[in-house]
């Protein structure tokens, strides 16, 4: 008996340490879209000049040494997922690149327990308008 529990409270530690560091959140209930390509997810740093719908947020928590390639490839297999044609960074913690910031508003970075800050990158999932 007590072996089973130690192996279930084992298994629920893994579960809770594997918990996902990319995260979606939907605006206004809406649900996504139908999946794209990830390929055609174009990632941008500004605000795109054609009409487009702002229809969730993805935040990304970036393991430590991870390259920037693979950094994008999983924004862009996520964006793709739940249809986006584009996602604008917001928020860029980690590589600190230009970013969008609506209203010119920014947002704090968090200290973590160790001292350390938050590696977090935000993006603004779009589909754009079709006639």
């Amino acid at each position: 008996m007590l072996k089973k529990f130690v192996a279930l409270f084992v298994l629920a530690l893994v579960a809770v340490a594997c918990a996902p560091a990319l995260r979606v959140h939907y605006f206004g209930g809406a649900s996504g879209y139908p999946p794209t390509a990830p390929g055609s997810v174009d990632l941008l740093r500004m605000e795109p000049r054609r009409p487009y719908i702002a229809f969730a947020e993805i935040i990304y928590e970036p393991p430590p040494r991870l390259g920037r390639r693979e950094v994008e490839w999983k924004l862009r297999n996520r964006g793709a997922l739940i249809g986006a044609d584009a996602l604008i960074i917001e928020t860029d913690s980690v590589y600190r690149d230009g970013v969008y910031r609506p209203n010119r508003v920014r947002r704090v970075r968090r200290v973590r327990g160790d001292g350390a800050l938050d590696r977090v990158i935000v993006a603004v999932a779009i589909r754009y308008q079709r006639k």
